[in-house]
């Protein structure tokens, strides 16, 4: 039977689970709100030094896999390393807050539990909470001590996850955010309003009743990590952003640098291709236009990018992609963490569900070439060698 917690419970986490062996905190929050749930990885200052340690629902893992975060219905599981954290942390910090409107007074019960190998070893149960106007819980704390230990804080916060985040010592990202998530110097900047989608994902693009979907941005930003060549001269990775459409009328195509294939936002296929970044320097990088307004004629289109010129390796040219529209969420896709060395990449599926919506997923798929890449999506065209 798992150990109950009670608010103020410390004990040695060795007592419970294997320390040294993966194990999973689980939390549930049962009310009539929307509620997300957060992991702070802190430093001895009991700061977040390193964004990369806030997971959360728009980064979901670890750089190292030491956290990783996901979900099985109302419950969020995350399940650690403890023993594969850089020394940098030293406390892990559990919380959940309310998405939007409402207050943690809209609780009807809260849980939070220590697992290991599918075994419940500790347990914090909280019905009737008695929280009234607090936006957030800190639920519990994992942190080192001369060896690790756990702490039951259940107490409420005033402030949601950006008051959370700055009582750590991060900061929100100004909006317009960029496409990387910024901060290498004083506070680290977290996009609390970026969905980051896991490999497979779909979320959907909904248009407001009575008007158009909007313009929908699909932009490419790498930068240059590429070695020195023969005599000192850099190794420049140039990738081109590309789409394959379907139209509802049967017609296919592509949009495209190469060729000069840049299409059209006012005629078909109502997708366009702004110009070609052939060096990464841009700060604008390359952006896809789809005319949101037009969404009854398109009937599906396949975002891909292809390493024109350059070693293909997807690590080395750390390349993002962000799907934007207006009123929701950039939605974001990175390509830093494959080093394949095929030069094609299927990015993301956009399918027009009912006129209303396009659903968008998550492929990263890689390709040998344009006639591979189609091929695996039955786009079905005859393909020539193109030249810019």
């Amino acid at each position: 039977m798992a150990a109950t917690m009670q608010r103020g419970f410390r004990d040695k986490l060795e007592k419970y689970v294997d320390v040294s062996s993966d194990l999973a905190v689980e939390m549930h929050v049962d009310g009539t709100s929307e509620y997300d749930c957060c992991c702070f990885g802190v430093d001895v200052n009991d700061k977040l030094s390193d964004e990369s340690y806030m997971i959360f629902y728009n980064q979901t893992r670890s750089p190292g896999g030491e956290i990783v975060m996901t979900r099985n219905g109302g419950t969020a599981i995350f399940t650690i390393s403890l023993n594969r954290l850089p020394s940098k942390i030293n406390k892990l910090v559990f919380t959940a807050n309310i998405d939007g409107a409402g207050t943690m007074g809209n609780i009807k019960s809260f849980t939070s539990s220590v697992r290991q190998s599918g075994t419940e070893a500790l347990r914090l149960e909280m019905s009737g909470t008695g929280f009234s106007s607090e936006k957030a819980i800190v639920a519990a704390e994992i942190y080192k001590k001369d060896v690790w230990r756990i702490s039951c804080v259940a107490s409420g916060f005033n402030g949601g996850l950006s008051d959370l985040l700055k009582a750590y010592g991060g900061a929100e990202a100004t909006p317009p955010p960029a496409p990387v998530i910024a901060g290498k110097q004083g506070s680290p900047k977290i996009d609390l309003k970026k969905v980051e989608l896991s490999k497979g994902q779909k979320v959907n693009l909904e248009k407001p009743r009575g008007v158009s979907l909007g313009e929908i941005v699909c932009n490419l930003n790498w930068t240059q990590k590429g070695k020195s060549g023969f005599l000192g001269k850099a190794k420049s990775i140039d990738l081109d952003l590309a789409c394959l459409y379907e139209l509802r009328n049967g017609n296919k195509g592509v949009v495209q640098a190469l060729g000069n294939a840049f299409g059209s936002l006012s005629a078909p296929p109502y997708i366009a291709l702004d110009g070609d970044d052939r060096t990464g320097s841009s700060a604008a990088g390359e952006t896809l236009r789809i005319n949101g307004a037009k969404l009854s004629e398109i009937k599906r289109v396949l975002v891909f990018t292809f390493i024109y010129e350059g070693v293909a390796n997807w690590r080395e040219a750390d390349a993002v992609v962000t799907l934007s529209t207006p009123n929701s969420p950039d939605i974001v896709v990175r390509l830093d963490e494959y080093g394949s060395s095929q030069p094609h990449c299927a990015i993301a599926m956009l399918e027009n569900i009912n006129n209303e919506t396009f659903s968008v997923e998550k492929l990263v798929q890689f390709y040998n070439g344009h006639e591979k890449l189609d091929n695996a999506y039955n786009w079905g065209m005859r393909w020539t060698v193109g030249r810019k």
